[in-house]
């Protein structure tokens, strides 16, 4: 009997999790999704415990539908190393039929077709091992309640901790959805929920797609302004502002061709909070602005730029559906990053296929706007292996304890990896010849990485901010555009103390769009600049202060 259990047990965990088993062998994702699937393929097995003198039957009238169901989780986790997640169903919707049918010629391969064969072969053969049993009432019992012990102990834990059925539920959507068969439901549900949000934000922002009195003083037909928004991206650990190991070495080569401010700061430690500043004219004091007024995006539009972004974070997640929202209102977007969760490998140089691209598309006046992953939490996730540079305690302070050292170099190679994707995405700029090109890069929000007091702390924490949750790396690249450098020219705008919210000021000056609400002091660039205090905390719990360690500041402007 335990054999024959212990082959059943098997049979779902192949055919529910051989996918994710895939992408955890061969290290493209984690293992959390594992642990998962052990469990819920016991759940899978329980109506065989219960009709065991019909396990044949049962594991093939559940095993067909499930195999079924897991072959497009299959299919993509040998194409792009990657879960089949809620994001996919946003990229099939978004496509056309044209689109699905070159999407499905392109990618159904000798070797696809090969891979899936041995799947459902091995999925078969499982099949044809599995026997009639009896087992008596008493252990059905007994293996019944284990099971679902093992299974339910975490929501309802979840439930009684909270007091809320929904966190029952929604714990048991999150551990169901790594596996088939309700990974393809769980996601197409998930899609359909948050593209209803994605909907809702859309409607609110596109009621205010306009500034008043606008002004842009004529660009070249073809021109190409690019913004790199990297993620999570500390300047404390970049060596292009003093860092003492060689985290830049590829942006130094090219250190007199950028103009490098070094005294900035985001607003939010978290990506939609800071953004949500960063991409519109909401600021610290006037937190839903952005509800309210035009986004960058649509002042970009309005001025008569074709607007493109190309992104690498995660598309349809309850935390991204903002930052989606945002993407949408370009005039052309690319998702590249379908991973379910953060901690997948989804390498940054993904955007450079579609960036190069669009810099082909000439006579055009466009703004791409390329959102990295950076060097997101988890860090040994942010990199390929050929970027394991940083393997020991080198050039660190020795007063960092020893088990701190392993998490600090996985985030300086992350930024290692950073730098080269940033500069090449400069140097293909460059490599373009259009010659009224720019490009800014900063980062949405710093990281602490065991940087200050006891070397303890690791992460982002708003009630307890520091330095480097949110001093951020700022710089332009100009090439040799006359008049794009002369925007430059005063040595003293590099050291001014400035806060990220204030970017939509900035970045309309550079451009020289000029509206009706545009306030000169709020930009960088301006010789009317007032220096930001930089104000840190949740606007809307009133829980804010200066940060430490910045500097005096006016009272306010």
């Amino acid at each position: 009997m335990a054999k024959r259990l212990l082959l059943i047990y098997i049979f779902f965990i192949f055919i529910t999790g051989a996918a994710q088993f895939y992408l955890s062998f061969f290290y493209y994702s984690n293992y959390e999704s594992v642990r998962d699937i052990l469990a819920i393929a016991l759940l899978w097995a329980l109506p065989v415990i219960l009709f065991p003198n019909r396990a044949r039957k049962v594991t093939l009238f559940m095993g067909v539908p499930f195999i079924l169901l897991a072959l497009p989780s299959v299919f993509y986790a040998i194409i792009y190393k990657q879960e089949l997640t809620q994001s996919l169903f946003f990229i099939i919707f978004e496509s056309n039929i044209a689109e699905s049918k070159e999407y499905l010629e392109n990618y159904l391969s000798l070797n696809v077709v090969v891979l899936i064969s041995i799947y459902l072969i091995a999925c078969f053969s499982l099949w044809k091992f599995i026997k009639d049993f009896e087992i008596s009432n008493k252990r059905k019992i007994i293996f019944t309640c284990l099971i679902l012990a093992l299974v339910f102990a975490s929501p309802v834990k979840k439930w009684i901790k909270r007091g809320s059925f929904s966190a029952f539920t929604k714990n048991v959507h999150e551990h169901m959805g790594v596996a088939s068969p309700y990974q393809l439901i769980g996601a197409y549900i998930d899609y359909q929920r948050e593209v209803e949000v994605v909907a809702r934000n859309l409607n609110e922002l596109n009621k205010n797609q306009s500034v008043e009195g606008l002004v842009k003083n004529d660009d070249f037909a073809d021109s190409a302004h690019v913004i790199v928004i990297g993620e999570a991206t500390s300047r404390l650990h970049m060596s292009l502002y003093g860092y003492k190991r060689k985290t830049n070495p590829k942006l130094r080569s090219i250190k007199n061709e950028l103009k490098i401010f070094t005294n900035v700061f985001s607003s939010r430690p978290n990506t939609i909070e800071s953004l949500s500043q960063v991409l519109t004219f909401a600021d610290q004091q006037n937190p839903d602005l952005y509800k309210s007024k035009a986004s960058l995006m649509s002042v970009l539009k309005q001025a008569g730029y074709k607007v493109y972004w190309i992104s690498n974070q995660q598309t349809l997640t309850t935390r991204n559906t903002m930052l989606t929202s945002f993407a949408k209102q370009a005039d052309e977007q690319f998702f590249l990053n379908n991973a379910r969760n953060q901690n997948s490998y989804s390498f940054d140089e993904k955007v450079l296929g579609p960036y190069k691209e669009i810099l082909k598309n000439e006579n055009e006046k466009k703004i791409i706007i390329v959102h990295l992953l950076g060097t997101h939490m988890s860090y040994k996730y942010r990199y390929p292996e050929s970027y394991k540079f940083f393997i020991d305690d080198t050039s660190l302070n020795q007063k960092i304890p020893k088990d701190k050292v392993e998490r600090i170099n996985h985030y300086d190679n992350a930024v290692l990896y950073n730098d080269h994707v940033v500069h090449e995405l400069i140097d293909i700029l460059k490599k373009s010849k259009i010659n009224n090109s720019s490009l800014v890069y900063f980062s949405d929000h710093g990281e602490e990485v065991y940087d200050v007091h006891d070397h303890q702390f690791q992460g982002r924490n708003e009630a307890h901010p520091t330095i480097g949750m949110y001093a951020v790396p700022f710089f332009f690249w100009v090439g040799q555009n006359e008049y794009l450098n002369s925007k430059f020219t005063d040595p003293s705008m590099f050291i001014r103390q400035y806060s990220l919210s204030d970017f939509i000021y900035t970045y309309t000056d550079f451009l020289d769009i000029k509206f009706n609400d545009f306030i000169s002091h709020q930009s960088i660039l301006s010789s009317d600049f007032l220096e930001d205090n930089i104000i840190v905390g949740n606007p809307y719990l009133k829980e804010m202060s200066k940060l430490n360690g910045t500097e005096h500041i006016i009272e306010s402007h």
